[in-house]
């Protein structure tokens, strides 16, 4: 791990609260599905029926623990989530109370058995990392970049295991971004390099985008989300998954993500990593060249002399 990065990640941190007023862009919350501090309940249920017109759905649900028993009910869900179900799905997510005190779902996963308990036990790993970080410190160019799981846009669970023998670029988004110079900017350039890979044809090479707003951005939701972008294919993952697992990757790159005002004040962080997991070049500005990054990933891959 860098030895030389207290100062610069104190400076970020300190000039970002001093800012606060003046920043636009770049809303939510943290921790896992089944942690108390989370905002909400954790509910585990099956999907009955959809019924878009009502903007809700018919959800047969586990005991949500201190809140209510195993029942059928109907709950609110954004639009695009329910476009994004199907009857006989069964998701994860967090039940919070609408200002009329009606249920809402948000944070809606996936909720496959397999999936989870494999999400679990990676990020419990990430957890333990992040959390044995020295004060003000974070992994950055010559680190190993640490372990993830996540759900893409398109509800599979992805991996760093499962990105094995890939170099990969990874970013850090939210949909709901309205400032033009964050979120939008970075995607842009994401597109941009992933057209530039294609072309040149280096199919061994990912690209992650990571939500900072959890809550709202799901797995149908980044799929919108990447389709205005127009990114297709399969190497590229837009990832969200529960609080704590988000939060503690955001932490481990040393990302700041402050909710403010109904969106979310944050840094920029872009990395390349490489088919060993060593973190090879990283951006904190905007005004990173896609080109640059394919030269620097080229470059590792020449034979040393």
């Amino acid at each position: 791990m860098n030895t030389n990065r207290f100062k610069k990640c104190f400076f970020r941190w300190t000039s970002l609260v001093a800012m606060v007023a003046g920043l636009l862009g770049c809303s939510q919350k943290n921790e896992s599905q089944e942690d108390d501090s989370a905002p909400g309940y954790p509910v585990v249920g099956l999907v009955l029926e959809i019924n878009l017109d009502e903007g809700s759905a018919k959800i047969k649900h586990e005991d949500i623990p201190g809140f209510m028993p195993a029942m059928t009910m109907d709950f609110r869900l954004n639009e695009t989530d329910l476009r994004g179900l199907e009857s006989g799905d069964t998701i994860r997510a967090r039940l919070i109370r609408d200002e009329d005190g009606g249920f809402r779902l948000v944070n809606v996963l996936p909720g496959d058995e397999a999936a989870n308990r494999s999400l679990e036990k990676v990020n419990r790993s990430l957890a333990k990392k992040t959390d044995s970080l020295p004060s003000g410190r974070y992994f950055g160019e010559g680190d190993e970049s640490p372990d993830f799981a996540l759900f893409n846009q398109h509800g599979k669970l992805v991996t760093t295991k499962d990105l094995q023998g890939k170099a990969f670029v990874m970013n850090f988004i939210f949909t709901r971004c309205t400032d033009a110079k964050m979120c939008p900017l970075s995607t842009s350039k994401m597109a941009t390099l992933h057209r530039m890979a294609n072309e040149q044809e280096i199919a061994d090479l990912a690209f992650i985008s990571v939500s900072l707003d959890p809550e709202y951005d799901t797995p149908p939701v980044l799929k919108h989300y990447a389709e205005a972008y127009g990114i297709e294919g399969d190497n590229f993952h837009f990832v969200t998954g529960p609080f704590s697992a988000v939060d503690d990757l955001i932490r481990s790159f040393g990302v700041t993500s402050l909710p403010r005002d109904g969106t979310i004040l944050h840094s920029l962080a872009t990395m390349l990593i490489s088919e060993q997991g060593e973190i090879l070049m990283r951006s904190e500005r905007s005004n990173w060249s896609p080109a640059a990054y394919l030269a620097r990933l080229k470059e590792s891959r020449e034979p040393s002399s």
